[in-house]
């Protein structure tokens, strides 16, 4: 199972947002907007161990709201999952699960609650089974004919019957949705022992304690399970549980033949003589253990960088870097197709073998290559079935553009409105030739990498190659005008541009859009094609098809009539010598401010939000 939609009320900087959960979510934005809480919502939701304050409840709640909660919509359930939450699986094979914290009178109270369908018959009502338990009621009803015809009813016959009816009535029906009174599969605090796994590595933290192995620690938990899942496949694992198993079961063996070379049958006889008096007989059995739990009792993980210690007592970097080594292996494991399904069947109920991760800033003590091969590790666990990953970053490396329906913006306007969230779920990709912009979308992370910056500056400037992207910059340095803020984008061409103004006004970015006009020329040379007239006049058109696209006042659109090298005055013969961004760059380096094209001058303005004079 994995959380599809998450709504959190009245939490921290939260008063109410909603947000929407693919396999792998990307959490962005200043700090100290919300996602942090965000993440601690999750956790709260998700973890036993997470014990509200009365500080985590919105300051500038209503005088009468004393509840705050976090709704989990979760989809992709597994066989299991569904017969461990089958009182709970919608219509549309999804289940919502909500986690409360009540502050009353100085002390907070903390509970589960499922949503659930309840048919428009009352009488089909899980919670009125218990009245429909007499003949007289049941033969009222249809259910009559999906109970014994004889005999005593009882409260869980009715219930049986009730879900029978409604599975094969069910597009007869009329429902609607409500959230249970009665907590959680019948059990208070049940909740956090069936949900899926759940793992959160803060970013600021004194990890001595966090990274020990013990059942408390978030490394310690995952390296615990890691460890049993890895050794479940092993050949020698398997053997020393069955010999466990069988030595248990010979123990536990009372044959007559046995008994006189038992241990244990020895042992019940004399206990059963010296308590003669009382006239008792004894019967020890031993129950097997849980191999699994060898891990949990003696793992621990030593390191050497010259000195041999246990983890916990070298740096926070070396750290951080274990708990991140560990997620790799395990990802690596996953890949490897080495988890297997559990032999032991459905059974009525178990915690979900779903595991989510959650991680705060993974960048920390990270070079770029070490974020580079952590990023990849983080979309490998998350392309797994059962497993999610959650992460609040400020590093492009973890951010992919072609992957924007992870993006999620974390942004807070005023305390007293709360942290809200910006992302895009649908398709940005409509209309004709959708293969080819995908295509070209997928080529230009190629040209430009760092593409995803645009998520992280205040304004964006979209420009059609690398001379723009480095000459506009320069000449605001000159200029006295540039702001580290404003990111320019190497698009790859002038047919992108459509594509990342779509993803700017999705996300509400500020952005300029800086542009050649590209005219044909008058007259058109004679050693054009009707290919090459073709294509010019495409690339023409597109003019109007940007002015169209922007969005204003969040889009303005600079056009360079007839190009940038009409504008810049910068030789087309130094361009192809050089190549036209070095070209540009040998070309300004001298100029002075006061000989900077007027045009040029007014567009490096727009690009940095000056008003020109």
């Amino acid at each position: 199972m994995r959380i599809k939609n998450m709504k959190v009320h009245n939490y921290r900087s939260i008063r109410d947002l909603e947000l929407e959960c693919l396999s792998q979510v990307i959490m962005l934005g200043p700090n100290n907007h919300g996602k942090s809480n965000l993440l601690s919502a999750l956790d709260f939701a998700l973890s036993t161990g997470a014990k509200p304050v009365e500080q985590d409840f919105f300051v500038y709640r209503g005088e009468r709201e004393n509840d705050f909660w976090v709704e989990m919509t979760f989809h992709e359930l597994t066989e299991q999952e569904k017969k461990t939450f089958n009182k709970y699986v919608l219509y549309d094979g999804t289940i919502c699960i909500r986690k409360t914290a009540r502050l009353q009178n100085g002390s907070i109270e903390v509970f589960y609650n499922g949503y659930v369908e309840q048919a428009s018959e009352e009488w089909l009502h899980a919670d009125k089974a218990g009245a429909y338990t007499s003949r007289e009621k049941i033969n009222q009803t249809p259910l009559k004919d999906l109970v014994a015809p004889s005999g005593r009813l009882t409260k869980t016959d009715i219930e049986n019957a009730q879900r029978e009816y409604i599975e094969q009535h069910r597009n007869e029906l009329k429902f609607s949705r409500a959230l249970e009174k009665g907590p959680l599969l019948g059990q208070k605090n049940v909740g956090g022992g069936v949900l899926p796994d759940f793992y959160l590595i803060p970013a600021v933290r004194d990890l001595t304690e966090e990274i020990k192995v013990k059942t408390t620690t978030t490394f310690g938990r995952l390296l615990i399970r890691a460890v049993r899942e890895m050794a479940e496949d092993d050949p020698r694992f398997v053997k020393a549980r069955k010999s466990l198993q069988d030595l248990v079961e010979a123990l536990n063996a009372r044959e007559d033949l046995d008994k006189q070379s038992n241990p244990l049958a020895k042992l019940e006889k004399s206990i059963e003589e010296e308590l003669q008096s009382w006239g008792v007989t004894v019967d020890i059995e031993v129950t097997p253990p849980e191999l699994e739990r060898l891990f949990e009792l003696g793992t621990d993980v030593h390191l050497n960088d010259g000195v041999k210690t246990t983890a916990d007592r070298k740096g926070h970097g070396l750290q951080r870097a274990m708990i991140f080594a560990l997620l790799r292996a395990w990802a690596k494991s996953l890949r490897d197709g080495k988890r297997k399904e559990g032999e032991e069947g459905v059974v009525p109920r178990k915690q979900s073998d779903s595991v989510i991760f959650a991680m705060e800033e993974p960048e920390l003590f990270l070079h770029p290559h070490a974020q580079r091969r952590l990023a990849a590790s983080l979309r490998e666990i998350a392309n797994t079935p059962e497993h999610q990953v959650f992460v609040c970053t400020h590093s492009t490396y973890f951010v992919d553009l072609e992957h924007y329906k992870e993006v999620a913006i974390i942004t807070k306007h005023c305390p007293e409105k709360g942290s809200c969230v910006q992302q895009c779920t649908y398709d940005l990709f409509e209309g004709e030739n959708i293969e080819e912009r995908k295509k070209r979308f997928h080529m230009a992370q190629w040209i430009n990498p760092d593409r995803g910056e645009m998520f992280f500056a205040q304004r964006v400037v979209f420009v059609e190659g690398e001379t723009e992207k480095v000459v506009l910059p320069f000449l605001a340095e000159k200029l006295g005008v540039f702001n580290s803020d404003v990111s320019f984008i190497d698009c790859g061409s002038k047919h992108n541009l459509p594509l990342y103004i779509a993803i700017a006004n999705a996300f509400k970015i500020p952005y300029l859009v800086v542009h050649d006009e590209d005219p044909l020329p008058d007259p058109i040379p004679s050693t054009w094609n009707k290919d090459k007239i073709q294509e010019k006049q495409r690339t023409f058109a597109l003019n109007q098809e940007i002015i169209r696209l922007v969005n204003t006042p969040l889009g303005r659109v600079e056009m360079l009539s007839p190009d940038f090298e009409g504008v810049s005055g910068v030789s087309k013969n130094q361009g192809d010598k050089k190549g036209k961004a070095l070209a540009a760059l040998d070309y300004f380096e001298t100029v002075d401010i006061s000989n900077i094209p007027e045009r040029l001058k007014q567009i490096v303005l727009a690009a940095f939000a000056v008003r020109g004079t």
